[in-house]
């Protein structure tokens, strides 16, 4: 509506000004993101712009590669029960970590948010007390089962070959320069 378009438009023009933001198209693909995967509507938009330029000037992080992450993981991060908070703050602890290009961990994350979903998946980690089903048998969502992941392998010793094992389960061999920071990393 007229409304939510000038209330969009508002938040935009406030995002501009912040020092982290690059440049207002960039912000603007990123606002359509937010606005089509997370649904919240035009009014969150100014807080949802306003957290990722707080992360950004918190973090080894750019509100750039905060909003690649979005454009490229939020629908499935979104289908596997996650917000954009969440997100933000899973993609920032592998960014800050490891440095790589936000391109590269955006399409790691979405392989691994995909993958952790599996039956097959949910089911092998159960051998190793890894509980990622609700008792109503729903996916705990993506988040949580980061959370999960983290406590399990906390306890593991530097080579114990359970984490490898995990991590090639969740991420393949291509991604596992993204599990890794996104399991070990939790608390950042």
């Amino acid at each position: 509506s007229a409304r939510e378009t000038k209330t969009a438009l508002e938040a935009l023009a406030k995002s501009d000004l912040a020092p982290t933001f690059e440049n207002m198209t960039k912000t603007a693909e990123g606002a359509i993101a937010i606005f089509n995967q997370f649904g919240q509507g035009a009014r969150a938009l100014e807080g949802q712009l306003g957290a990722i330029n707080a992360i950004a000037g918190k973090f080894a992080v750019e509100a750039g590669d905060l909003i690649s992450v979005v454009r490229r993981t939020g629908g499935v991060f979104k289908a596997a029960g996650g917000d954009l908070n969440e997100l933000l703050a899973l993609f920032t602890s592998v960014r800050a970590t490891t440095r790589e290009s936000a391109e590269s961990i955006a399409t790691g994350l979405r392989t691994i948010f995909t993958r952790i979903q599996r039956p097959r998946t949910i089911e092998f980690l159960k051998q190793f007390g890894v509980e990622l089903e609700t008792a109503e048998g729903k996916f705990v969502g993506a988040f949580e089962a980061v959370r999960r992941l983290n406590q399990a392998i906390g306890g593991l010793d530097q080579g114990d070959i359970t984490f490898v094992r995990i991590a090639e389960e969740i991420a393949g061999f291509r991604q596992i320069g993204k599990v890794i920071p996104l399991l070990k990393q939790f608390e950042l």
